[in-house]
């Protein structure tokens, strides 16, 4: 009889060991109202950053468009002769002295969007998703390419502010 007492105190004793283990629903029910709040507070101050990040890389997008150009320019400066603007995506002719045409399609080869289509796939914000028109001016006199983004192909709506590249 001595033996089972000592038995049963026994294994009391390591249930109440048992029972001390881990946490209560309690406890676990707060750690996560306390996480679900810090998540709220934080996520509503990151959200405006990562639309900022997209904008920037699309922004860099448009950016190679001015590089492209230049690239373009260089290696076809000798029939440039005029002020020439390229309405990449646009319908472009090749004027004497204003081969835009031909600077169209190397500026779209070398991008590796040779259509709009390419170029909204590649577009992370909002606002890159609506251009429809890239517009290349390279300007003569003031040695410099100008590249605008615009939602329609009349090119009345920009998107992003002008990338200025110096010849």
């Amino acid at each position: 009889m001595k033996k089972i007492m000592e038995l049963l105190q026994n294994m009391k004793a390591k249930n109440e060991k048992k029972d001390n283990k881990g946490f209560s629903l309690v406890e676990l029910i707060i750690v996560i109202a306390i996480m679900a709040i810090l998540v709220g507070i934080v996520g509503t101050q990151v959200l405006p950053y990562i639309n900022k990040s997209k904008e920037a890389k699309d922004f860099q997008i448009i950016n190679s468009y001015g590089t492209a150009a230049t690239t373009a320019y260089s290696s076809d400066a000798e029939n440039v002769t005029a002020d020439t603007t390229i309405i990449v995506y646009g319908t472009n002719k090749d004027e004497t002295g204003k081969p835009a045409a031909t600077l169209e399609n190397e500026i779209k080869t070398l991008t590796g969007y040779d259509a709009a289509a390419k170029l909204h796939d590649k577009m992370g914000s909002k606002k890159g998703k609506k251009i429809n028109a890239v517009k290349v001016e390279i300007s003569l006199t003031n040695k410099t390419i100008t590249t605008q983004a615009y939602e329609d192909a009349a090119c009345t709506k920009p998107v992003f502010d002008k990338v200025v590249t110096q010849l």
